[in-house]
């Protein structure tokens, strides 16, 4: 029986996944290709919904700094920045997928003009407290967005949105009901360590994917069209749901702990 033949797995591994032209696709894209580790028996792990393989893809991204726990307090939640590559969709093949420009996007009160800059290729995967995988989902993170209409039109900086992703590694996750909108959502809400949450200064969820002020989308592909928002009314995510579903509750407070990951 022939061995492992690395340049062949290697092929069939660029051959299978998607990885844009982002700063983090080249270190992500080593990280797989050591997990497939030159056996094209290997490349089933490289998949989203594979708990042995996102546990591989936490310690490897972190440098070992960080690990899915068998027995931890709550949920243990991973943002990995970069960590969606491989997984994107077609599109973004030759694209940076860290930063798409959309013109024409919606924030809870534009009235058309806005442009956002997002962060495409990061994932999130959701463990239980003794290590089980509950789901993981591409995510869509708004970095920019100018809103012509208001007096000042940068209404979301990416110095702001990163300091807030910054400010979520080990902290608190809440569940809760949003009902402030036309579009209602449950979003996960991250008690960040600025303290910016709390004050009401910047509050950013991670919600289904609608309007955007600078919260981020959960990624499913049966959202209903922000045209219909009767039905996106009544839609969440599946990772949100599988995420009710364990915790027995549509909405609880510190139901866990995010950590972030960012590949380098």
């Amino acid at each position: 029986m022939p061995g492992p033949n690395p340049v062949l797995a290697k092929g069939a591994l660029m051959a299978s996944h998607i990885y844009s032209t982002a700063a983090e696709a080249g270190p992500k894209f080593r990280i797989d290709e050591a997990i497939v580790d030159g056996d094209l028996g290997n490349l089933a792990k490289i998949a989203m919904k594979n708990d042995a393989y996102l546990k591989e893809l936490i310690s490897k991204a972190s440098g070992g700094k960080r690990a899915v726990l068998g027995s931890a307090k709550g949920l243990q939640f991973f943002m990995i920045k970069g960590g969606g590559e491989g997984f994107l969709d077609p599109y973004y093949f030759g694209k940076d997928a860290s930063r798409l420009m959309i013109a024409g996007g919606t924030t809870t009160s534009s009235s058309g003009g806005v442009t956002m800059v997002f962060d495409n290729n990061d994932l999130l995967a959701v463990f239980d407290h003794t290590g089980k995988l509950i789901g993981s989902a591409l995510l869509q993170r708004p970095i920019s967005i100018t809103d012509p209409s208001r007096k000042n039109p940068h209404m979301w900086t990416e110095h702001t949105a990163n300091r807030v992703y910054d400010a979520w590694d080990g902290r608190p996750v809440t569940l809760y009901r949003n009902k402030n909108f036309d579009i209602q959502y449950f979003g996960l809400m991250i008690d960040d360590s600025l303290g910016w949450y709390d004050k009401g200064r910047v509050r950013v969820d991670l919600h289904k994917q609608e309007a955007t002020n600078g919260c981020i989308f959960i990624v499913d592909p049966n959202t209903p069209p922000y045209s219909d928002k009767a039905k996106l009314n009544m839609f969440e995510p599946q990772l949100i749901k599988d995420i009710q579903t364990h915790i027995r509750a549509t909405a609880k407070s510190n139901i866990g702990t995010m950590y972030v990951i960012k590949i380098i």
